[in-house]
């Protein structure tokens, strides 16, 4: 077929020519209609994803947790399939720690944790608490307050050192000693028993010994023990002996600056239970935070011949415990364990809940 254009040109039509025509017809044509779905959609998602987030929260106005257990935080958004990526917040207060992106309860109390997210934040009260003893539990209900224990088979190390070590004022100490230290705490509550049995008795004590370093343990054994090899022992029976009335070093809780050996006449005396001083320490120290750490009549326990003058500081509600219970110290530490397991187990089957 020959189409004319003007007078003096023409063009002719061939299969062939209409088929190409076609194809480029339809080419433009699908072009068009993928532009039109890509470009106009496309703007659209762009809105959305900048309006899509209105909110974050929390679940629940108050959040409750376990000490040492990871808290169930779950962030609610509006709407509820918004994709944000969330930043934690918490308080310094050493309440809540985050680890490798888990909220872990360190310690009881109540805190503040925030989440922000897709530049939205909020804030919820968290509650950590101890875990519970079972109801009709007997147990230290401070199984969770572990006292730190050195005897024959708990060692400090050579460096360790007290945190919060102060000197004793020398008015406080037996004549002729000085430079003598304690935990503030642990003199705290000695300065306070001290006044007051003096103003019920008035009775008079004094410091001969407290914190004693490493190096000053090592001295005091290797003392004990030449002094039984001079009465004629051998080195196996003159260790044996020292350990009767000293640790070794590493062993001995004055490592710990929370002992404190007391005196009325400049030396230790196993007759000072029957002195007016010691009779009331051993009725009244407790109520100060204060146990006699080798009772009479735990001496298989100990290991350690009876002191009554060597008090251990462990706090009041420590300390009233052991004494209404007469236990020693290495009982109580095996009845916190006690207690430690007691509660994992009740707390397995009783969440953690806000009242």
């Amino acid at each position: 077929m020959i189409i004319r254009i003007s007078e003096e040109k023409s063009v002719e039509i061939t299969p062939l020519t209409v088929q190409r025509s076609l194809f480029l017809l339809l080419s433009l044509a699908a072009v068009a209609v993928m532009a039109k779905k890509t470009i106009v959609p496309g703007r659209a998602v762009i809105r959305e994803l900048d309006e899509r987030l209105q909110s974050v929260g929390f679940q629940s106005e108050k959040l409750a947790v376990y000490v040492g257990d990871e808290l169930e935080a779950r962030p609610v958004t509006v709407p509820q399939n918004a994709e944000v990526s969330y930043t934690w917040e918490i308080a310094d207060d050493g309440i809540l720690t985050v680890r490798g992106g888990r909220i872990i309860a360190s310690s009881g109390g109540q805190t503040l944790l925030g989440v922000t997210g897709g530049g939205k934040s909020a804030r919820v009260n968290v509650i950590a608490m101890y875990k519970p003893l079972p109801p009709d539990s007997d147990l230290p209900p401070l199984y969770y307050d572990k006292l730190t224990i050195a005897n024959y088979k708990n060692t400090l190390s050579a460096d360790f050192v007290p945190e919060g070590l102060i000197r004793i004022p020398d008015n406080y100490n037996a004549e002729g000693y000085t430079g003598l230290y304690a935990t503030a705490e642990t003199f705290a509550a000695y300065k306070k028993m001290y006044i007051d049995m003096y103003y019920e008795i008035h009775g008079r004590m004094h410091i001969i010994s407290a914190y004693r370093s490493y190096a000053k343990q090592s001295e005091l054994y290797n003392k004990a023990v030449k002094n039984y090899m001079a009465e004629g022992k051998t080195s196996t029976e003159a260790r044996s002996l020292a350990l009767g009335t000293t640790q070794t070093p590493g062993n001995s809780e004055h490592q710990l600056g929370c002992t404190i050996d007391v005196s009325n006449d400049n030396d230790t005396d196993h007759d000072y239970e029957k002195t007016p001083e010691g009779k009331w320490l051993a009725e009244n120290c407790y109520k100060y935070g204060f146990i006699i750490r080798y009772p009479a009549d735990k001496e298989d326990i100990t290991r350690i011949r009876y002191e009554p003058w060597h008090i251990r500081y462990v706090g009041v509600h420590h300390a009233a415990y052991m004494h209404i219970n007469n236990l020693c110290l290495e009982q109580y530490v095996e009845l916190q364990e006690q207690g430690q397991d007691a509660a994992d187990e009740y707390a397995l089957h009783h969440p953690a809940a806000v009242d």
